[in-house]
């Protein structure tokens, strides 16, 4: 299944700090062990969006949505 980044972006950043809390949590409740979700906008080129997913095991590396395990991804999108 296929998800507009645009889309899935601005649901995202849409959403208060507790229900983003809430969103890890239930992503972390179905064995996914994203602690950190960060969505980004170019400012030289607004139109193109990201989100960056960064994991337990290494919290320090930002893997973005496209290269996510196709399960994680939507799951994320279907929790969202």
């Amino acid at each position: 299944m296929t998800y507009d980044i645009n889309i899935i972006y601005t649901k995202y950043k849409q959403l208060t700090k507790k229900q983003r809390q809430q969103l890890l949590a239930a992503l972390q409740s179905q064995g996914i062990d994203i602690v950190k979700i960060e969505a980004y906008e170019y400012s030289d080129a607004p139109d193109i969006k990201h989100l960056f997913f960064y994991f337990e095991e290494d919290s320090r590396k930002a893997i973005p949505y496209f290269m996510l395990d196709s399960e994680v991804w939507e799951k994320f999108c279907n929790i969202l």
